[in-house]
């Protein structure tokens, strides 16, 4: 069933979409050997309002809802959802931190993302009070998302091409893309010049070759790298929409390069 969508929910939605679109960089929290809380400590004091907490993370079920306990202003977004319960119930024997989406849902998270394409039944229940970035290997996959309502589409950074034929004149810019996969500060201008309005990298990526022990301000240090990159690889890419960032919501809204459901 569809929820009721409050004003404050959709004042919430707004600016976690908002946020995503004008952060352009996501970190992804994946299952690796880095202190989770130093690595949330490291987004807030580069800047981030939004981060990707994956459900592979084996902390997840825990994180989650300490992130919102503690965090309460940071945009959570949850990566590796499933969106079928009876497969999620075998799977979670074998991998105890997944959630359901009415778990992930009623702890109050932003949105979800995918690695596999959600069905439109779901993407229509909770995108009206959520951001959800399935993933989509075709362009017709990406429009049967995006028209049931899906805010974002996840494609991987080994197929830009793909992300060039979501983005081809002939689909008329519909398509809001979210990358991932290899997006080094050296991928991600190509990525973005590809037509990627969002790219996203895991912390096994972005402190590749350093100690679990790194410090804190090391890994704030890099994320404001990948920051600096994304914000210049889209100011050359949509000129218009970088000068509209900060401003008046309509405004901005009307500079977006692709469809949006506000």
């Amino acid at each position: 069933m569809i929820s009721r969508t409050t004003v404050e929910e959709t004042d919430r939605l707004f600016d976690a979409y908002r946020a995503c679109h004008e952060q352009g960089f996501i970190p992804i929290f994946v299952d690796d050997e880095f202190d989770s809380r130093m690595l949330i400590e490291a987004c807030v004091a580069s800047g981030m309002r939004v981060i990707e907490y994956t459900l592979r993370r084996r902390d997840a079920d825990t994180m989650i809802p300490w992130i919102r306990a503690n965090y309460p202003e940071l945009h959570l977004l949850v990566g590796s959802t499933l969106d079928d319960e009876r497969i999620l119930a075998r799977a979670k024997k074998r991998h105890r931190q997944l959630l359901t989406l009415a778990e992930l849902d009623a702890m109050g998270v932003d949105g979800f993302v995918s690695m596999i394409g959600w069905s439109l039944g779901s993407i229509r229940e909770y995108s009206p009070n959520r951001i959800v970035a399935p993933m989509a290997m075709t362009v017709t996959e990406a429009f049967q998302q995006v028209a049931a309502g899906a805010q974002f589409i996840k494609m991987l950074g080994s197929d830009l091409d793909l992300v060039r034929r979501c983005r081809a004149a002939a689909t008329f810019d519909f398509c809001p893309i979210l990358v991932t996969g290899g997006m080094t500060t050296e991928r991600i201008p190509e990525a973005i010049g590809a037509g990627a309005m969002i790219v996203a990298s895991g912390f096994d990526l972005i402190l590749r070759g350093r100690p679990k022990d790194v410090p804190c301000e090391e890994v704030t240090d890099v994320l404001k790298q990948y920051l600096d990159v994304t914000k210049a690889a889209r100011k050359k890419a949509w000129p218009e929409l970088a000068r509209a960032v900060g401003g008046d919501r309509q405004a901005w809204l009307d500079e977006l390069p692709h469809h949006h459901p506000f």
